[in-house]
């Protein structure tokens, strides 16, 4: 082993614990104590920018790119390398460049694609040294390249015995000027001296990127990391006491690094952290914040190949996110949807309650926060799901509201939604926290719908009724302000109780009138549409418009075999003056199949059991789907228009004879 230089005793004592816990069972230990360690001809960095190294890709080979100036031995360099030289069982890929002018291009790009780079000087010429400040390390900064760099020595058998400096004194000013240098080694091809070591830091610090993990401007954990760690602590903490007792700390190293720890090594672990950290450890065991102090340990003086291990076991990948691949693959029909089991459901209700400190039966904002606390970010603060579901005063949700935010994170994104669960600390595999729903058109035959997730799409003209019905939904007062929608379609959730055993989760969505089109011109877009709504106020034109509304989608439905059923509701704040209007409306309704439409008044606070009405029109998919001049003869279709003119105003009247005549002479043309 190369020979350490002096550290005091408290460091001695942090590195032979670091040795206990991970290098003694991986046999390698490079010494990184607080920013530069020299070991014989290699000056290596402890901390590495987040700003200045990126993240690898990932990939089975490492790809490892070799630059420099002409004569500095690269090529020389790329023959020494070992011809099997791999780290973990990820082999290496070295790339050579040349120093042609009018390999310019063809260089960048290499460099822009690597895992890794290796930047070359001459011992012997001090010149070629120089250029890494002036020229090379300055272009890796423009072509925006952001691989760990090693710096490489070359022929340094060439040097004049008597020319030697000390490579730690000629390199940290170079390492402190440019952060994204993570190693420097002298060497010689020619002598095969240290040619290994230059890949295998090349290797290293592209398998075990410092950035992802460590903040050099804050010297901290990067928050990303600090989340990650708190769900494997969690995990690991089986009696959920908040610490984690000898028992499970050692079944933890068992679980990262194959290898128990003997009595005496765990005393020494905690030790350590209880004389840096006194928090870090209570009467129960390694507190939370302790296991958080051993890994930064293991980060800022030791490999990292430890906190690497440690996440990659627990399903991390290189952007500390848990892997795409621990997700199911799900492969849905148009008409299919996804929705939580009751294993997950659950779990949500028992970490709820674990969550809900003051025992209110609201978790409050900061609650939520702590919650999700082992995630990456909270995945309620932006839309879809803000402000989507009903909050009370001080912005917190109850239980209903919680488990209905989950229903329409799982309905819209389920791998989104499977992935936050695991953040938070799912035990479960993630394949039993989802259930995929029968067809729609299974549902139909059946004349019954077994979902526990409702959608309704909400339709209307503007100022209609629209984001008050949502808004009404969610528990929100009515207001005067009228917010025009914008492109994105906006949903609301909440729980509807269809009897004392009956619970079924209700989403809305906004469709705007720019979201019409878009809807039409998308074949599979009423797919995901488990009822329809229809809005309209008093008015003529606003019926109007509704009407053409609902044509256009029941038409929509025929053609493309996702039919829905239609209801229509009339939003009013004043009942009376619009009972006519209901009456007129009535029998235009009635004769395209769908119920009569149902009033409510936002403004007056009665939603006369809307919600209700539209889960269990829901749950008779069968029901309520309009017909269409394509089940209509030509007869019943002057029936309708004799008779509605007798009740119905005739720009009214008018309007919905327009609409459902222009689909007749569709249908015909199609027939012909």
């Amino acid at each position: 082993m190369p020979k350490l230089k002096k550290i005091s005793q408290k460091r001695l004592t942090i590195k032979l614990v670091l040795d206990t816990l991970y290098f003694r069972v991986s046999g390698v230990f490079f010494p990184q104590f607080l920013g530069f360690a020299k070991q014989n001809n290699h000056t290596h960095r402890g901390r590495v920018s987040s700003s200045m190294v990126g993240v690898r890709r990932g990939g089975d080979v490492v790809h490892v790119v070799v630059a420099g100036d002409s004569g500095t031995g690269k090529t020389s360099l790329v023959h020494g390398a070992p011809r099997f030289l791999h780290c973990d069982g990820v082999p290496i890929k070295i790339i050579d460049t040349s120093s042609r002018t009018e390999d310019t291009d063809k260089v960048a790009e290499e460099l822009q694609r690597a895992d890794s780079v290796v930047l070359t000087y001459a011992c012997d010429r001090s010149e070629t040294l120089e250029n890494l400040t002036t020229f090379w390390l300055p272009r890796l900064r423009k072509l925006e390249v952001k691989a760990p760099v090693i710096v490489a020595g070359c022929k340094l058998d060439l040097l004049d015995e008597n020319q030697q400096v000390s490579l730690e004194q000629v390199m940290s000013p170079l390492m402190q000027q440019f952060c994204e240098i993570q190693a420097c080694v002298e060497c010689s091809s020619y002598k095969t001296f240290e040619v290994r070591e230059v890949f295998f830091f090349a290797q290293k610090a592209a398998l075990y990127p410092m950035a992802p993990l460590h903040d050099q401007e804050s010297q901290t954990l990067t928050p990303r990391c600090v989340r990650a760690l708190k769900r494997i602590f969690t995990l690991c903490d089986h009696d959920k006491d908040g610490a984690l007792s000898n028992a499970e700390l050692n079944a933890f190293q068992v679980r990262c690094f194959n290898a128990p720890l003997k009595p005496h090594e765990i005393l020494d672990v905690k030790e350590v952290v209880k004389k840096n950290l006194s928090e870090g450890v209570n009467e129960r065991g390694l507190t939370s914040t302790g296991f958080l102090f051993l890994h930064a340990l293991f980060i800022e003086k030791g490999p990292l190949e430890a906190t690497w291990t440690v996440l990659k076991k627990f399903g991390y990948n290189y952007d500390v996110k848990l892997a795409a691949d621990l997700f199911p693959p799900l492969k849905l029909a148009p008409d299919q949807s996804v929705e939580l089991t009751n294993e997950a459901v659950d779990f949500l209700e028992t970490i709820f309650d674990e969550f809900d400190g003051d025992s209110d039966k609201v978790l409050q904002p900061h609650e939520l926060e702590e919650l999700f606390s082992s995630a990456p970010k909270s995945p309620w603060i932006e839309n879809p799901y803000k402000d989507a579901v009903e909050r009370n005063a001080s912005g917190g949700l109850s239980l209903d509201a919680f488990l209905s935010e989950w229903a329409l994170m799982t309905l819209l994104n389920p791998t989104f939604s499977v992935e936050n669960l695991m953040y938070i600390g799912y035990p479960g595999d993630p394949s039993s926290a989802i259930r995929v729903t029968r067809r729609r058109h299974m549902d139909r035959r059946k004349q019954h719908s077994e979902r526990n997730v409702l959608q309704c799409f909400i339709f209307g003209p503007m100022k209609a009724g629209k984001s008050a019905l949502l808004n009404c939904c969610i528990g929100r007062p009515y207001s005067e302000a009228y917010n025009p929608a914008t492109n994105e379609d906006r949903f609301a959730a909440n729980v509807v109780d269809i009897s004392t055993e009956n619970k079924k989760y209700i989403v809305l969505r906004e469709i705007s009138e720019g979201g019409v089109t878009k809807l039409l011109a998308n074949k599979e877009s009423l797919g995901s549409c488990d009822i329809a709504v229809f809005v309209h106020d008093r008015s003529d034109s606003s019926w109007k418009t509704s009407s053409e509304l609902l044509s256009k989608i029941a038409g929509h439905g025929e053609d493309t075999g996702f039919q829905v059923p239609c209801l229509t509701v009339a939003v009013n704040d004043d009942q009376d003056s619009f009972t006519m209007a209901i009456q007129e409306t009535t029998m235009v309704s009635q004769y395209i199949g769908v119920e009569a439409p149902m009033p409510i008044s936002v403004k007056l606070g009665d939603s006369n059991n809307i919600f209700h009405q539209i889960v269990t029109a829901a749950e008779h998919p069968h029901l309520n789907i309009p017909k269409t001049e394509g089940r209509k003869t030509c007869k019943q279709y002057h029936r309708l228009i004799d008779r509605s003119l007798m009740f119905v105003s005739v720009g009214v009247a008018v309007a919905f004879g327009l609409s459902v005549q222009g689909r007749m002479r569709q249908v015909k043309r199609q027939a012909l």
